[in-house]
Parts: structure tokens; sequence; C-alpha cells
């Protein structure tokens, strides 16, 4: 996703909020709006851009808010500004009403320890954890979240934008990668790393200092084995992909990368779960080519073609019924790709 159309998605949910936040957006046991915002946090993650750390809780009772983890005493978690007391604490995830009582003198703040703390250093985040502890008050209210220093003049569209814009550039193109779990680990992983050029190719070796007989493709042979030759341009990887596009019925990709031909899978004019299912398949693709690939140059055996299509149909499908809620989809169904996923 773009960081223009990212940004979109943040103004539709902000324009149908209230002013303040009264639940945290990033925990997905909450619902309303402002879950929206939370859950397109983790998009700006890849911009190296965490939302979180803009929130700020504006403790009532304290039901809301986590002690240690979130920012509502200061500018920061408590477990930036005294770590050595977090790691202390027997508790970490603990609600700051989980952190005090009252009784008939006032509000004592407590909590449980692995042991007391002993050190200076320890001592010293103590006292300065007290002083600011106690001029904390404590409501009946419920805690209320706002965007970081925006407590006075309300959460506005504006001043959201301007905190995001300043932290990324909003026409990059985003280094995103979706994480299918229809896939098995193992080709999730290696098509992550190709994708970034992170796999042995006989180029890639060259260029870390080892010397080899042959830089060629070991499946054609016509040129050198970069990443894209390889999984993508081979003669034998076009035959095998010509034959896959086919059997789910989309066009031919133009990509002339790995990352090019992601970003247009991402972009089918497909229901949600068949984009996924596609996704899944040209995953078990690329990891199927690289396999052939190393049964070549370590075994001396050539795959062939009509056998490889038939281990990734199978592969996939097995995939499909172990890891998404499809379970019923027929086998038959799964190889004519005649499915219906909704």
């Amino acid at each position: 996703m773009e960081p223009n159309h990212l940004w979109v998605k943040v103004i539709k949910a902000i324009h149908h909020s209230n002013r303040k936040i009264v639940s945290i957006p990033v925990k997905k046991t909450l619902t309303g709006v402002w879950k929206n915002i939370g859950e397109i946090g983790k998009e700006f993650m890849k911009y190296n851009v965490d939302v979180t750390k803009s929130l700020k809780s504006k403790v009532g009772l304290g039901d809301k808010t986590m002690f240690w983890v979130e920012t509502w005493l200061g500018n920061e978690p408590l477990l930036v500004q005294f770590p050595g007391l977090y790691q202390l604490a027997l508790n970490k995830k603990a609600l700051v009403k989980d952190c005090y009582r009252v009784n008939n003198v006032g509000k004592i703040w407590d909590w449980g320890w692995a042991r007391a703390p002993n050190c200076e250093t320890e001592i010293q985040e103590m006292n300065a954890l007290n002083t600011m502890l106690q001029q904390q008050s404590i409501s009946l209210k419920e805690d209320e979240w706002f965007w970081k220093n925006s407590e006075q003049e309300g959460f506005t569209v504006r001043g959201v934008r301007q905190s995001l814009a300043s932290q990324i550039n909003l026409n990059e193109q985003a280094n995103e990668f979706v994480w299918n779990r229809w896939a098995t680990a193992k080709s999730v992983m290696f098509v992550w790393r190709a994708v970034d050029g992170r796999i042995p190719t006989a180029t890639a070796l060259r260029e870390r200092g080892m010397v080899l007989t042959d830089y060629n493709c070991k499946l054609c042979g016509a040129a050198e084995e970069t990443v894209s030759h390889l999984l993508l341009q081979c003669s034998f990887a076009k035959e095998i992909w010509e034959k896959i596009v086919s059997w789910v019925k989309i066009p031919m990709f133009t990509a002339g990368n790995l990352r090019e031909l992601m970003q247009e899978l991402q972009f089918l004019q497909r229901s949600r779960y068949i984009k996924k299912a596609i996704h899944t398949i040209a995953t078990q693709t690329i990891w199927s080519i690289w396999k052939i690939r190393n049964e070549k140059i370590f075994r001396g055996k050539s795959g062939a073609i009509q056998t490889t299509i038939e281990e990734i149909k199978e592969a996939t499908f097995q995939g499909v019924k172990l890891r998404s809620k499809f379970k019923r989809v027929s086998r038959q169904e799964w190889w004519d790709f005649n499915v219906i996923l909704s």
C-alpha cells in the first residue's frame, strides 16, 4: 500500500471519530472507529513509524491503560523512563488500576516485585517514580486517549497528519511484504528473502567473493543466474508460470522482478480470499522452482514441468485445507481452481 493510500484510510477513520479517544485503538478486543486506526498501525510500521508512540492516555480510573508499557505519566512509557524498575516488576502488563489502592489516608501506589530495589540506580528510579505518581490524580472517569501533545487543543485531523507526515515521505513506495499463513512457513520465508535479493544465486555468491566455475542459470543455461532470471525469466520458470496463470485463470503477469510480481497479485480484480489463494500458489511456485534448481545442482536431477505443476497444486491444496477456514474445498475443485471462498 502506498503512503498516500494509507493516509486516506487514516482520514476516513478520523473523520468518523470523536475529538477524544476513549479506548485504545491498538487493542483488538476493543471496538469502535479507533480500532480502524489500530488496524493500520501495522501499515505505518513498514515506514518505521510506531503510531502507538504518539498516543497518550489521560488516566481516570486506570482500567484501560497499562502501567508500564503505555504512555500516561510523562512523555514515554514507564518501561522506557525506568528500565531498572520495569525489570523488577512481576506483572509487566499490569493496568494502572492494579498498581494502586485507596484507603482512608489516600491512594497508595504498589505492585508486585521480583525483589525490592536495592542498588543505587534502582533506588534513584524508585524515588523519581514515586514523586511522579504522587502528583497523578485518580478519578472515577474512564481513561481517555489523545494524540500526544494535543490534550489542550483537542484531537484534529490536521495535527495527526502533520505528525505522521513529518516522519514519513508520503510519496515513497513502501517495502511491503504479505505474510500469507496459508502457505508453508518455509516457502514464505524463502520468498521474503528472495524479494530482497538475499538468496544464494550464482551471481549473489560471486558478489560475496566466492569463485564458481559457472555463473549461468542451472535450469536453462541461457543467462547468468540472478534472482529475477531464475525465478521469473528462465525458460523453465516461464513455462511453469504460464501453466500456473492458466490454471488460476488470471492474465500473465508483466513483472520484471519478484517485488513487482507480489504487488501485481495484490491488485488482482478478484475477491479477497481468491487473491489470497493465488498468492499462496505463487509463493509455492517460487519455492518449487528454487527446490528444482537445487535438485539439479546437488543431485543432478532435472525437474519435469507437469510433475512440478501437480506438486504445486497438491501442496497448496493441503495448505488451504490445513491453514484456512475453508476445510470443505475438495481436491477436484482445487485442481480445477473452481472454488468458492467466501
